[in-house]
């Protein structure tokens, strides 16, 4: 009977999770892009009140779209009423797509891949919804390669968002390429405002990840006049178990402070 009992509820919960999305809030499109020579599958999940004719809504771009974006739409419907998340899926290979330069372990593509997103992408989201067009309204969030990439868009394209989640990145690719790339771009990119959470698990220390974490992270608590920053370490858990709780506290440090 206590069986029965569990299964029941089991089932119960999980139809709930499936109807937590209204399919009239969740829209999804392909996009071909020129710039990275590949077609990527777009998640846009829309504020429950979503309205377009009264107001302008902010954007968060989410990396990994695939596997975040049903995590990172719930977190945010519960947080805010005017924040649209904006899932972006994979064109080419994230190894690829996600690394500034061509090295062993990726393809350099990121370039090619912010051109998308800034030329093709953004363009889109703000003519066909109701997104806001300024700098501080757009946030990027990824992990591991995806927050390497958010990193690449501080450093290369700060221009473009204004609010940064950078979750495990990735600082060590390419002997930390990130360091002098932070160090080529610093004095375009500090007097903008900047909004930056950084996480990692405490299970990634005794690997290459935790060094070039701290001193990216040094560098830009010490070197940005307008930064509001915060490193988070999620005890216990590892490279991959760490994500979530991440997110969900990246999540907070944005909503607490935008």
């Amino acid at each position: 009977m206590k069986n029965l009992i569990s299964i029941l509820l089991i089932l119960i919960i999980a139809s709930c999770k499936k109807e937590e999305f209204s399919p009239n809030l969740t829209k999804e499109f392909s996009i071909h892009s020129s710039e990275a020579g590949a077609d990527y599958t777009i998640q846009v999940s829309l504020p429950e009140n979503y309205n377009p004719g009264s107001k302008k809504y902010k954007t968060l771009y989410v990396l990994d779209g695939k596997e975040n974006f049903n995590f990172v739409a719930e977190k945010v419907s519960k947080s805010a009423d005017d924040v649209m998340v904006v899932a972006i899926g994979y064109g080419n290979d994230r190894s690829f797509d996600y690394t500034p330069t061509k090295a062993a372990e990726g393809g350099g593509g990121a370039e090619n891949f912010m051109r998308f997103i800034v030329n093709e992408l953004i363009p889109r989201i703000e003519k066909e919804y109701s997104a806001d067009t300024i700098r501080k309204s757009r946030t990027i969030l990824g992990h591991s390669f995806g927050g390497l990439l958010g990193a690449y868009a501080f450093t290369n394209h700060n221009q473009v968002f204004g609010n940064y989640i950078l979750l495990s990145p990735s600082i060590w690719y390419d002997n930390e390429v990130m360091l002098r790339l932070e160090g080529a771009n610093r004095d375009v990119n500090n007097n903008n405002h900047q909004l930056v959470f950084m996480g990692i698990g405490e299970l990634e220390s005794s690997g290459r990840m935790l060094a070039p974490y701290q001193a990216f992270y040094q560098r830009l608590q010490n070197s940005y006049r307008g930064i509001q920053i915060r490193s988070h370490m999620e005890p216990h858990l590892d490279h991959r178990g760490s994500e979530n709780p991440n997110i969900i506290e990246g999540l907070d440090f944005y909503f607490q402070n935008r």
